[in-house]
């Protein structure tokens, strides 16, 4: 009887940790991409960089 209440609570603690790990994963699968959002910033950051330069130059 012992063995397998053993059997079954390993059973249980690598179910816990596939569950953990999936979550990980669907969280990493559902979080928007920051850089993404960051890109459309910085283009007009950097034509109106290259805008000055060319007219100092």
């Amino acid at each position: 009887m012992t063995e397998e209440k053993t059997e079954q609570y390993e059973l249980e603690k690598k179910l816990d940790e596939l569950s953990k790990k999936l979550d990980n994963l669907e969280s990493k699968v559902n979080r928007p991409s920051t850089f993404g959002q960051n890109v459309w910033v910085l283009i007009p950051i950097a034509a109106i960089i290259m805008w000055g330069l060319t007219n100092i130059l």
